[in-house]
Protein backbone atom coordinates (compact mmCIF):
# COMPACT_ATOMS: atom_id res chain seq x y z
CA UNK A 1 0.00 0.00 0.00
CA UNK A 2 1.05 3.85 -0.70
CA UNK A 3 2.18 5.94 2.14
CA UNK A 4 0.08 8.71 3.25
CA UNK A 5 1.57 11.62 2.38
CA UNK A 6 2.57 13.67 5.54
CA UNK A 7 0.02 16.45 6.77
CA UNK A 8 2.89 18.22 8.70
CA UNK A 9 3.50 21.84 7.24
CA UNK A 10 7.26 22.76 6.73
CA UNK A 11 8.98 24.09 9.57
CA UNK A 12 9.15 27.97 9.30
CA UNK A 13 12.82 29.40 9.99
CA UNK A 14 12.57 31.93 12.43
CA UNK A 15 15.36 34.66 14.11
CA UNK A 16 16.71 33.54 16.83
CA UNK A 17 16.59 35.74 20.24
CA UNK A 18 20.73 36.65 19.56
CA UNK A 19 20.14 37.30 15.62
CA UNK A 20 17.01 39.59 16.37
CA UNK A 21 18.96 41.70 19.18
CA UNK A 22 21.71 41.75 16.25
CA UNK A 23 19.55 43.20 13.88
CA UNK A 24 17.89 45.95 16.48
CA UNK A 25 21.69 46.88 17.52
CA UNK A 26 22.75 47.25 13.91
CA UNK A 27 19.72 49.42 12.99
CA UNK A 28 20.26 51.63 15.85
CA UNK A 29 23.36 52.05 14.79
CA UNK A 30 22.76 52.95 11.52
CA UNK A 31 19.83 55.32 12.94
CA UNK A 32 23.03 57.01 15.36
CA UNK A 33 24.61 57.95 12.19
CA UNK A 34 21.75 58.92 10.07
CA UNK A 35 20.41 61.41 11.75
CA UNK A 36 23.06 63.98 12.69
CA UNK A 37 23.94 63.79 8.86
CA UNK A 38 20.12 64.99 8.74
CA UNK A 39 20.00 67.65 10.96
CA UNK A 40 23.51 68.93 9.72
CA UNK A 41 21.78 69.25 6.47
CA UNK A 42 18.36 70.80 7.81
CA UNK A 43 20.85 73.28 9.15
CA UNK A 44 22.52 73.99 6.22
CA UNK A 45 19.18 74.88 4.48
CA UNK A 46 18.53 77.25 7.15
CA UNK A 47 21.61 79.03 6.57
CA UNK A 48 20.98 78.98 2.52
CA UNK A 49 17.81 79.89 3.31
CA UNK A 50 18.85 82.72 6.15
CA UNK A 51 21.97 83.98 3.59
CA UNK A 52 19.44 84.58 0.16
CA UNK A 53 17.13 86.82 2.46
CA UNK A 54 20.26 88.92 3.65
CA UNK A 55 20.64 89.71 0.21
CA UNK A 56 17.39 90.13 -0.62
CA UNK A 57 16.74 92.57 2.45
CA UNK A 58 20.17 94.17 1.15
CA UNK A 59 18.94 94.72 -2.62
CA UNK A 60 15.31 96.13 -1.04
CA UNK A 61 16.70 98.65 0.90
CA UNK A 62 19.09 100.13 -2.04
CA UNK A 63 16.06 100.25 -4.21
CA UNK A 64 14.56 102.47 -1.87
CA UNK A 65 17.66 104.16 -1.44
CA UNK A 66 17.60 104.68 -5.63
CA UNK A 67 14.68 106.15 -5.62
CA UNK A 68 13.80 108.60 -2.69
CA UNK A 69 17.67 109.55 -2.63
CA UNK A 70 17.96 108.01 1.20
CA UNK A 71 16.86 106.04 3.71
CA UNK A 72 13.68 106.04 5.54
CA UNK A 73 14.40 108.68 8.04
CA UNK A 74 13.04 107.63 11.07
CA UNK A 75 14.78 109.23 13.89
CA UNK A 76 13.41 107.10 16.68
CA UNK A 77 15.16 104.14 14.54
CA UNK A 78 18.75 106.02 15.07
CA UNK A 79 21.27 104.03 17.40
CA UNK A 80 24.26 105.47 19.33
CA UNK A 81 26.43 105.59 16.52
CA UNK A 82 23.77 107.41 14.36
CA UNK A 83 22.79 104.34 12.01
CA UNK A 84 19.24 103.68 11.74
CA UNK A 85 18.94 100.35 13.20
CA UNK A 86 15.87 97.77 13.00
CA UNK A 87 15.76 94.36 14.57
CA UNK A 88 16.03 92.30 17.82
CA UNK A 89 16.89 94.27 20.33
CA UNK A 90 17.62 91.51 22.95
CA UNK A 91 19.73 89.68 21.03
CA UNK A 92 20.84 91.58 18.25
CA UNK A 93 21.10 95.23 20.24
CA UNK A 94 18.64 97.46 17.61
CA UNK A 95 16.92 100.12 18.27
CA UNK A 96 13.17 99.26 16.72
CA UNK A 97 11.45 96.13 15.60
CA UNK A 98 12.01 95.67 11.95
CA UNK A 99 8.52 95.59 11.66
CA UNK A 100 8.96 99.19 11.07
CA UNK A 101 11.43 98.81 8.15
CA UNK A 102 9.21 96.42 6.41
CA UNK A 103 6.01 98.03 6.76
CA UNK A 104 7.65 100.72 4.66
CA UNK A 105 9.32 98.47 2.25
CA UNK A 106 6.08 96.34 1.76
CA UNK A 107 3.99 99.71 1.92
CA UNK A 108 2.00 99.10 4.28
CA UNK A 109 0.53 102.36 5.44
CA UNK A 110 -1.67 101.63 8.50
CA UNK A 111 0.40 101.53 11.53
CA UNK A 112 3.47 102.41 12.80
CA UNK A 113 5.77 104.89 11.39
CA UNK A 114 4.79 104.51 7.69
CA UNK A 115 1.09 105.39 8.44
CA UNK A 116 -0.56 106.61 5.98
CA UNK A 117 2.23 105.41 3.78
CA UNK A 118 4.19 108.77 4.67
CA UNK A 119 7.69 106.92 3.70
CA UNK A 120 6.48 105.35 1.30
CA UNK A 121 4.73 107.74 -0.96
CA UNK A 122 5.05 106.34 -4.28
CA UNK A 123 3.68 102.70 -2.15
CA UNK A 124 5.99 100.80 -4.10
CA UNK A 125 6.73 97.10 -3.06
CA UNK A 126 10.80 96.44 -1.96
CA UNK A 127 10.47 93.21 -0.58
CA UNK A 128 8.74 90.50 -0.46
CA UNK A 129 8.75 86.85 1.45
CA UNK A 130 5.55 84.73 2.26
CA UNK A 131 4.21 84.26 5.96
CA UNK A 132 6.54 82.21 9.14
CA UNK A 133 5.81 78.62 8.70
CA UNK A 134 4.20 77.67 12.46
CA UNK A 135 2.11 80.24 13.63
CA UNK A 136 2.87 79.29 17.46
CA UNK A 137 6.68 79.64 17.01
CA UNK A 138 6.88 81.84 14.10
CA UNK A 139 10.64 81.33 12.07
CA UNK A 140 11.09 81.50 7.85
CA UNK A 141 8.86 84.53 7.21
CA UNK A 142 6.79 87.04 7.87
CA UNK A 143 4.17 87.10 11.13
CA UNK A 144 1.06 88.01 9.20
CA UNK A 145 -2.28 87.38 10.12
CA UNK A 146 -4.34 86.83 13.36
CA UNK A 147 -3.33 83.09 13.25
CA UNK A 148 -0.10 84.31 15.21
CA UNK A 149 -0.05 84.44 18.71
CA UNK A 150 3.60 85.58 19.60
CA UNK A 151 5.33 88.49 18.11
CA UNK A 152 4.27 91.55 16.35
CA UNK A 153 2.78 91.90 12.95
CA UNK A 154 4.60 92.60 10.51
CA UNK A 155 8.13 91.54 11.87
CA UNK A 156 10.68 89.04 9.36
CA UNK A 157 11.63 86.13 11.43
CA UNK A 158 14.63 84.16 10.34
CA UNK A 159 14.74 80.35 9.82
CA UNK A 160 15.25 80.11 14.03
CA UNK A 161 12.60 82.32 14.58
CA UNK A 162 14.58 85.91 15.60
CA UNK A 163 13.82 89.13 14.18
CA UNK A 164 16.51 89.78 10.77
CA UNK A 165 18.52 92.54 12.01
CA UNK A 166 18.95 95.63 9.55
CA UNK A 167 21.21 98.60 9.67
CA UNK A 168 21.20 101.58 7.55
CA UNK A 169 23.63 104.55 6.91
CA UNK A 170 21.63 107.78 8.53
CA UNK A 171 24.79 110.05 7.36
CA UNK A 172 24.60 108.74 3.77
CA UNK A 173 28.47 108.87 3.56
CA UNK A 174 28.48 105.13 2.27
CA UNK A 175 29.97 103.65 5.75
CA UNK A 176 28.23 102.24 8.67
CA UNK A 177 29.94 102.37 12.38
CA UNK A 178 29.09 98.57 13.51
CA UNK A 179 30.99 98.82 16.91
CA UNK A 180 27.08 99.17 18.30
CA UNK A 181 26.69 95.04 17.12
CA UNK A 182 30.09 93.59 16.12
CA UNK A 183 33.71 94.72 17.62
CA UNK A 184 36.09 92.71 15.66
CA UNK A 185 35.47 93.52 12.11
CA UNK A 186 37.93 95.19 9.66
CA UNK A 187 38.59 98.81 9.01
CA UNK A 188 38.94 101.49 11.92
CA UNK A 189 36.60 101.26 15.06
CA UNK A 190 34.61 98.85 13.51
CA UNK A 191 33.49 100.57 10.54
CA UNK A 192 32.08 98.97 7.20
CA UNK A 193 31.99 100.93 3.66
CA UNK A 194 28.88 99.80 3.38
CA UNK A 195 25.48 101.29 3.10
CA UNK A 196 23.20 98.46 4.54
CA UNK A 197 24.39 96.30 7.20
CA UNK A 198 22.00 92.70 7.36
CA UNK A 199 22.62 90.07 9.98
CA UNK A 200 20.60 86.86 11.41
CA UNK A 201 22.22 85.49 14.44
CA UNK A 202 22.07 82.22 13.16
CA UNK A 203 20.53 79.55 15.76
CA UNK A 204 21.73 80.30 18.81
CA UNK A 205 19.95 83.65 18.57
CA UNK A 206 22.94 85.80 19.94
CA UNK A 207 25.54 87.47 17.85
CA UNK A 208 28.87 85.82 17.81
CA UNK A 209 29.32 82.24 19.24
CA UNK A 210 29.48 80.50 22.32
CA UNK A 211 32.25 82.18 24.21
CA UNK A 212 32.86 84.84 22.26
CA UNK A 213 29.34 87.48 22.00
CA UNK A 214 29.30 90.18 20.22
CA UNK A 215 32.04 89.01 18.20
CA UNK A 216 31.87 87.87 14.38
CA UNK A 217 34.92 85.51 14.74
CA UNK A 218 36.73 83.89 17.31
CA UNK A 219 39.92 85.31 17.99
CA UNK A 220 43.01 83.02 16.07
CA UNK A 221 39.97 79.97 15.60
CA UNK A 222 39.11 78.39 12.10
CA UNK A 223 35.66 78.23 13.41
CA UNK A 224 33.12 79.16 11.05
CA UNK A 225 31.20 82.23 12.31
CA UNK A 226 27.44 81.39 13.74
CA UNK A 227 26.03 84.71 12.28
CA UNK A 228 24.89 85.25 8.53
CA UNK A 229 25.79 88.50 7.26
CA UNK A 230 25.36 90.42 4.24
CA UNK A 231 29.09 91.77 4.16
CA UNK A 232 31.51 88.68 3.59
Amino acid sequence: MKARPSLRQPHASAFTLIELLTVIAIIAILMGLLFPAIAAAKEQARRTAAGNTVRNIVNACKSYQTDYGKFPPVPTALDAKGNYSYGDKTGGGCTLPNDNLFDILRSIGTRGVNIGNAMNKRQQKYFEMGKAKDPKSPRDGFIDGTEFTTGTQGQLMDPWGTQYCIVLDAADNGTIDMSEYFTDLSGPQNVLRVSVAVFSMGKDGQRGGKGYQNRYRKANSGEAPDDIVSWQ
